[in-house]
């Protein structure tokens, strides 16, 4: 009772200090600000109770690489310093506590995690449906280290200027992104149709720094494309693991059945990946039984997740990955390889191994943050680290648009402006050269397929 009598004395006393600072005219105090302060507890008991530690080796040799790059980035920090104290912004209570949510994730030191306000949610829920204006890029960004390239989009305005997977974003029109967030970096590079932005790029594989000058599309993603090739072999490719895509894949592969196949290349190469249950429904199609991955989170125990759907039969498969196969891609890389159900042929993917949940708030903004880490059937986590390829084949040029490559426009029209739009790019040499460009890993692929087919056959 008397533990009782000393809570309502102290609510009276918290009552009765509140009211002692708030004004008709100018409203403040611990109960005026309640609604706010509760928001900002409840995600703070939600972050500290779902949100797994994005950490491995890769992100302690990125920091040293930053550290590197940060001494000649000083000069354009103080100019970007200068130039923000001109964005005065109304200061409002909304506005102080996304503050303080931003700096709350943001103190997770995790690309994959971020804070969305209202209209940045909108904005990212149309990303997923595969349509906005911008220059094509999925990236990730930790606060003082630059963007990184996860994959460029296929024919979007990056890709055809010749930025590649693991790129480096060091500015944008001429300011430091060190400093920005992950949202902040995507709004200076999206932006009205036809309007140009430049950046500035730091390739690590030969130690070069280029500029760039992107016009800003309209990027609308096709994420399923199939063909025919030569000796009854299929061609399939998946650029994103968008909504209901295992759908498209059965058309394709239906279509590429009745027409004769007898082998599959399947193409992930560049694909930044996407929705959990895609992943399994789309490595479903090629495997008979068996579990596809598992997760951790961080309370309660592993969750395995095997194979459902439609079953496309044991015909021989390869899939062609490389440093922009990522998440979802290495879902399905890793099940079909730890079942050897595939060759896989190419690069060493990107190494994203953790799974991210999109948390709806009630105000209409939203939080993203890291929930669990994944693992192939074999229980090996790939992030960091990435999967390892069967046969290794190096590509430095499979970013340039050729035969090899396809991308979202018809076949027609890639056939004939392939060659005009790398001459308006990069010039007559450039164009002769892609035009002879021979897709040595999608070579490689075919070659490996032939062997298998061989083999059946005697």
């Amino acid at each position: 009772m008397k533990i009782y009598f000393k809570r309502v004395i102290f609510a009276l006393m918290l009552v009765i200090f509140s009211f002692s600072f708030a004004t008709e005219n100018n409203r403040t105090g611990f109960l005026y600000n309640l609604r706010e302060l509760k928001e900002i507890s409840d995600i703070m008991d939600l972050v500290q109770d779902r949100y797994v530690e994005n950490s491995d080796a890769k992100k302690a040799k990125d920091k040293k690489e930053a550290e590197k790059n940060k001494e000649a980035e000083k000069g354009s920090l103080e100019e970007e310093e200068v130039n923000k104290k001109e964005e005065i912004k109304e200061v409002t209570r909304k506005t102080l506590m996304q503050g303080a949510l931003k700096g709350m994730i943001e103190s997770l030191d995790d690309p994959h995690s971020s804070y969305f306000t209202k209209k940045e949610m909108k904005e990212f829920q149309e990303d997923i449906k595969g349509k906005y204006v911008g220059v094509g890029m999925v990236i990730q960004k930790k606060v003082n280290e630059p963007l990184i390239v996860v994959s460029p989009i296929e024919d979007g305005p990056a890709y055809k200027a010749g930025i590649k997977p693991r790129d480096k974003i060091t500015e944008i029109n001429g300011k430091s992104v060190y400093s920005l967030t992950s949202e902040e970096s995507v709004k200076k590079l999206k932006g009205k149709k036809d309007t140009t932005v430049k950046v500035t790029v730091f390739r690590e594989i030969n130690n070069t720094t280029k500029e760039f000058e992107l016009k800003r599309e309209e990027i609308e993603l096709k994420y399923v494309k199939h063909k025919m090739l030569e000796d009854n072999l299929g061609y399939l490719r998946l650029t994103q693991f968008g909504t209901d895509v295992n759908k498209d894949l059965e058309k394709a592969l239906d279509d590429l059945k009745n027409k004769g196949m007898k082998a599959l290349i399947f193409d992930l190469r560049s694909n930044p990946g996407g929705e959990l249950t895609q992943a399994i429904k789309v490595a479903s199609l090629f495997l008979e039984k068996g579990k596809v991955v598992s997760t951790r989170p961080k309370k309660g125990e592993e969750i395995f997740y095997s194979r459902e759907g439609k079953y496309f039969g044991s015909f021989p498969l390869v899939i062609l990955i490389n440093g922009g196969s990522a998440s979802a891609s290495e879902i399905v890389a890793g099940a079909l390889k730890d079942h050897k159900r595939a060759i896989l042929v190419g690069e060493k993917s990107f190494g994203k191994g953790s799974v991210q949940t999109l948390l709806p708030l009630p105000d209409g903004d939203g939080i993203k943050i890291t929930t669990a880490k994944y693992y192939t059937p074999k229980g090996i986590s790939i992030n960091g680290t990435g999967i390892e390829p069967d046969v290794k084949v190096e590509d430095k040029d499979y970013y340039l648009i050729s035969e090899g490559s396809i991308t979202n426009v018809d076949e027609k029209e890639e056939k004939n402006n392939k060659k005009e739009r790398i001459k308006e790019i990069k010039g007559e040499k450039a164009a002769e050269e892609v035009d002879k460009h021979k897709d040595i890993q999608l070579e490689v692929g075919k070659g490996v397929l032939k062997g298998m087919l061989l083999k059946e056959g005697k």
